[in-house]
């Protein structure tokens, strides 16, 4: 064996699996990440992370989704870097902003991946990732798969839930109040509610209303 095979054979993801936890408030995001992840183990070890915990032992990657958050995660993405319990931080989104996009790239986070990418895709990534190189950073991008209820329209029903105003979910989430704003319309008239309260009811009822509250 050369020298060049030992230094391969040594790789994370060739002589043992890529840790990975996976990181939200909302466990229902938590559980569905995980099991994207799974079939692809032991290449893959998904570390078992309750909704809303953060790491208490070192993991190769944390893998943050930014369901219902943009600010927020890179907020707890910058301190995960800093805390050295992960060796890659990655942020798994739907959307990709060139303000997001650069604020991430400031605290050293090492991939975005977009929720778009098939599970294959995902992992490719992280494969990409753990031998150095920086993925997702090429420029904003989004993912425009449709639904009954869109995934920024779920996302601020999950911010109404946690009690947050108009103007704290615009600051969270990179918008313009005005823009939220027509989001919670969109949201009353989807949902069949006229205010806020029936609002979070409603994001109970579908697993939106996260295990742990955050203050606004």
């Amino acid at each position: 064996m050369t020298l060049m095979e030992t230094v391969e054979d040594e790789r994370i993801g060739v002589d043992r699996p890529i840790s990975v936890a996976v990181l939200n408030d909302y466990e229902i995001v938590v559980r569905g990440l995980r099991s994207m992840l799974e079939p692809f183990a032991p290449h893959i070890a998904v570390v078992e992370v309750e909704a809303g915990d953060n790491l208490s032992s070192p993991v190769d990657v944390a893998l943050f989704d930014t369901f219902a958050g943009r600010r927020n995660t890179v907020l707890r993405a910058s301190d995960m870097v800093h805390s050295g319990l992960a060796t890659y931080v990655v942020l798994y989104t739907w959307d990709a902003t060139p303000e997001m996009l650069e604020a991430a790239r400031r605290i050293g986070v090492a991939g975005v991946v977009l929720k778009s990418r098939s599970a294959d895709a995902i992992v490719d990534a992280l494969d990409r990732i753990v031998i150095g190189e920086l993925v997702g950073f090429n420029g904003p991008a989004r993912d425009t798969r449709p639904f009954e209820l869109s995934d920024r329209e779920s996302e601020v029903l999950a911010l109404i839930a946690r009690g947050a105003t108009n103007g704290a979910i615009a600051d969270e989430l990179y918008l313009s109040v005005e823009t939220i704003k027509t989001y919670v319309k969109r949201l009353y008239a989807k949902l069949g509610v006229h205010n806020r309260a029936q609002a979070a009811v409603t994001a109970s009822e579908h697993g939106l209303a996260p295990r742990l509250t955050s203050q606004f």
